[in-house]
C-alpha cells in the first residue's frame, strides 16, 4: 500500500509540473482580433487548413518579411505581388515563396510579431492572443534552437531556426 501510494504521488506530480510548464509556456503576443473589411481589403492567407485561417494585410505582408529582408532574396517577386494585389482581393502566401519552407517562416515572423489574424474554424471565433517559445536543446557545438508557437496551449508550430554540429 505505501509503495501505491509513493507511485501515485510521483505520477500525480509529474502530471501536475508537466501541466504547468505546458500552461505558462513562452511569451504572450496580442493578435490582430478583429476582422475589419477595411483593414483586410486586400488579404495575404499564411495558412488555412482544417481547424484554422491565419492571414494578414496585404499592405503588412508587403512591407514585412519576407520583403523588407536587407538581402533583397525576394526583391524578384515584389512586383508580382504588387501586380496580383492590384487585381486580387484574397493572394495566398505560397504564390510568392521561392521554396515551400519559406512560407513556414514567413507564417512564423507574422505570429511572432503579432500582425496576423486567426480565426478557429471549428470554434467559430478569433484568437485573441498566443504563447510563443524561444528554445534551445543540446549540447555546446551539438544543439538546435527555434520557437514553438501554442494556441489554446497547444503546439501549433515548431521553427528550427540554428542548428550547431
Amino acid at each position: 500500500m505505501k509503495k501505491t501510494l509513493i507511485l501515485l504521488t510521483i505520477i500525480f506530480s509529474v502530471y501536475a509540473c508537466k501541466k504547468e510548464t505546458i500552461e505558462s509556456k513562452g511569451i504572450p503576443v496580442n493578435l490582430i482580433t478583429v476582422d475589419n473589411p477595411v483593414v483586410f481589403r486586400k488579404t495575404v492567407i499564411l495558412y488555412d487548413e482544417v481547424n484554422y485561417m491565419i492571414k494578414t494585410p496585404f499592405d503588412t505582408f508587403l512591407s514585412g518579411y519576407p520583403f523588407n529582408s536587407p538581402t533583397g532574396y525576394y526583391d524578384d517577386m515584389r512586383p508580382k505581388l504588387i501586380n496580383d494585389g492590384a487585381i486580387k482581393d484574397i493572394l495566398f502566401i505560397n504564390d510568392y515563396m521561392k521554396y515551400k519552407a519559406d512560407s513556414i517562416f514567413t507564417l512564423a515572423y507574422y505570429l511572432e510579431t503579432g500582425n496576423c489574424y486567426i480565426y478557429d474554424k471549428l470554434a467559430k471565433e478569433s484568437i485573441n492572443s498566443i504563447q510563443v517559445e524561444h528554445f534551445a536543446e543540446g549540447k555546446p557545438m551539438e544543439s538546435y534552437g527555434g520557437r514553438r508557437f501554442y494556441i489554446k496551449n497547444q503546439l501549433f508550430l515548431e521553427t528550427v531556426d540554428m542548428i550547431s554540429k
